[in-house]
């Protein structure tokens, strides 16, 4: 009888630890089938943006797709950096999916090159081009940006986001490109460049710079040492700067003309 007893305790702790088993088994599966098979496509818990100031979050969302029911499992990732790198104001994106209910888009802005002016509805309206010649904002956000230039010249009938300009005047942007990234105290020297076409093809520059009246005139290619000599230039002609008319920097030299008034 002793040992029958003895059993009896032994084959209770079995049952016990097999209905804890089941019971912890229970619940892992539920936990697992929560965490893989439910959460996935429940809406998204958390949201975020960076990269870009001045666009709104609800057209960003729009853009790649996503709305208030949106999960982990039906957004398509490839499909909404696509549909975002079309936005005017993007440079680049990255989405990224944070499982099991999380996203992240990361936009990289477009950086202003120069500011075109354009008439729209009678009245003329500053537009943002960037380093590749296109327009990517319109009369809105981002001229507090950096101290950019006005390009003149381009006779430009209407603009609007998105819009590229013609390929002849592409370098122009990408050269004042490069200057900001490298030199941005430069651009702080001058005001304007107006693109001036020739007759048959081709075009050269005006430019303005910022503290003094001189015109100073150049070839298509705009580099950063080529301002630093104008710089210098006007420096020396300070002095002169009501008498001197303009520089001309086109042949490689500089030479300059003398105001009529002061000519003789």
């Amino acid at each position: 009888m002793s040992s029958a007893w003895a059993v009896r305790p032994a084959i209770r702790k079995e049952r016990i630890l097999a209905r804890v088993l089941v019971v912890v088994a229970f619940l892992l599966g539920a936990e697992l089938l929560w965490l893989f098979g439910i959460r996935p496509c429940m809406p998204f818990s958390r949201l975020e943006i960076t990269g870009v100031s001045g666009v709104d979050n609800s057209a960003v969302l729009a853009a790649a797709g996503v709305g208030k029911h949106s999960s982990f499992m039906t957004v398509n990732r490839l499909a909404a950096e696509k549909a975002l790198a079309a936005l005017p104001m993007v440079e680049s994106v990255r989405v990224l999916k944070h499982f099991p209910s999380g996203l992240e888009i990361v936009l990289q802005p477009r950086r202003g090159a120069a500011i075109v002016f354009v008439e729209n509805g009678g009245r003329l309206l500053p537009a943002l081009i960037d380093g590749n010649g296109s327009v990517f904002s319109v009369g809105g956000e981002g001229y507090e940006e950096a101290a950019l230039p006005v390009v003149s010249g381009l006779e430009l009938d209407r603009a609007f986001p998105g819009m590229k300009l013609p390929r002849v005047y592409g370098r122009v942007f990408r050269q004042l490109e490069q200057i900001a990234a490298e030199s941005p105290e430069l651009l702080l020297a001058v005001s304007e460049i107006r693109i001036n076409r020739k007759n048959y093809d081709g075009f050269d520059l005006t430019v303005f710079p910022a503290h003094t009246p001189i015109k100073v005139r150049m070839g298509p290619e705009l580099r950063a040492e080529t301002i630093r000599h104008m710089l210098l230039i006007l420096d020396v002609l300070s002095a002169r700067a009501e008498a001197v008319e303009e520089i001309d920097f086109r042949t490689g030299t500089a030479s300059y003309t003398i105001k009529e008034a002061y000519s003789g």
